[in-house]
């Protein structure tokens, strides 16, 4: 009878085929993510330093979780074939995973945080979001830490089930109020007089919408499965592959930049105001001016980038 009432034990599917899968997935993902990376240093030669430094370091923290993650892949499948304990027990470089996935997100976060900032020209939102990243972190260095010192799984599951739930709620939270903040900015920052500007931000704020909520359904299914699925690693995908959507996600906000440039209907807003007959010169310099610098104003805060 105590046979039956015991808890499955988890298949090789719930356990290493999960971790497989989601080493697949985090490769195709960091080969994006290295491809934007390349756009981006091609196209955007002008941004400030900060900037392109930010990239870099996100860059090379993917590089480090790709090589930790198929590090410990050889490890549990050639290295510790036939072993299933160590899958259990997996080696250290998996515990590095979660290392570099936190330093990604908490700098992709922070970014994103400070775009409230120089939309908003107020810091409550953007202190607010590093006082949680704080937190969050330590959270994580905690976890990393203890996990050094006996990296079992079943520990996740009991000693540190609460830990690992707080630290998920965290950017949880943070999306969504980072999210909230700038579509609301963003909407008050439309301007009924210029249909090219209002096109811009609307598409900004489909941007914003649309990278949130890839990383926000992973936050929150890695945290749903974690609670639901005691048994298997089915979590553990989320994990894997978290620090990837983050960081693509702010690559696709710096390259999006490219669509604005070579928008059709700036160009033909362009030619329209250059060959548009109006009576009162004056005015219609006028008009154009106003037209290019509400346009390039539009363009600086709804991207969002330093000055």
């Amino acid at each position: 009878m105590a046979a039956i009432n015991s808890p499955p034990a988890p298949t090789l599917d719930g356990t290493l085929g999960i971790v497989q899968v989601g080493m697949v997935a985090a490769t195709w993902l960091f080969g994006i993510e290295s491809l934007q990376t390349f756009n981006y240093y091609k196209y955007f030669e002008k941004d400030g330093n900060y900037v392109r430094t930010l990239v870099a370091v996100v860059w090379f923290l993917e590089l480090g979780s790709f090589i930790a993650c198929w590090h410990a892949m050889y490890s549990m499948t050639i290295t510790f074939y036939g072993q299933p304990e160590h899958i259990a027990s997996p080696p250290l470089s998996l515990v590095f995973v979660v290392l570099f996935n936190v330093l990604i997100d908490v700098i992709v976060q922070s970014f994103f945080a400070y775009r409230v900032k120089v939309l908003s020209s107020r810091w409550h939102i953007p202190i607010l979001c590093c006082a949680v990243n704080a937190v969050r972190l330590a959270f994580n260095l905690e976890l990393f830490v203890r996990l050094l010192e006996r990296p079992v799984f079943a520990l996740l599951r009991t000693k540190f089930k609460w830990d690992i739930i707080v630290a998920s709620a965290f950017p949880l939270a943070l999306d969504i109020i980072i999210a909230g903040s700038l579509i609301h900015l963003l909407w008050h920052r439309r301007n009924t007089q210029f249909e090219q500007t209002n096109r811009i931000v609307d598409t900004i704020i489909m941007w914003t919408v649309e990278t949130t909520f890839v990383t926000t359904m992973s936050v929150a299914m890695q945290l749903i499965l974690f609670v639901a699925r005691p048994h298997d690693f089915s979590w553990l995908f989320f994990i894997i592959i978290q620090g990837k959507l983050f960081s693509n996600s702010m690559m696709a906000s710096l390259n999006g930049r490219t669509r604005l440039r070579n928008s059709s209907d700036l160009n033909r807003l362009a030619v329209d105001s250059t060959h548009h007959t109006v009576t009162n010169t004056a005015l219609a310099i006028r008009v154009q001016q106003t037209t290019a610098t509400t346009y390039e104003h539009a363009k600086r805060d709804t991207l969002l980038l330093p000055a």
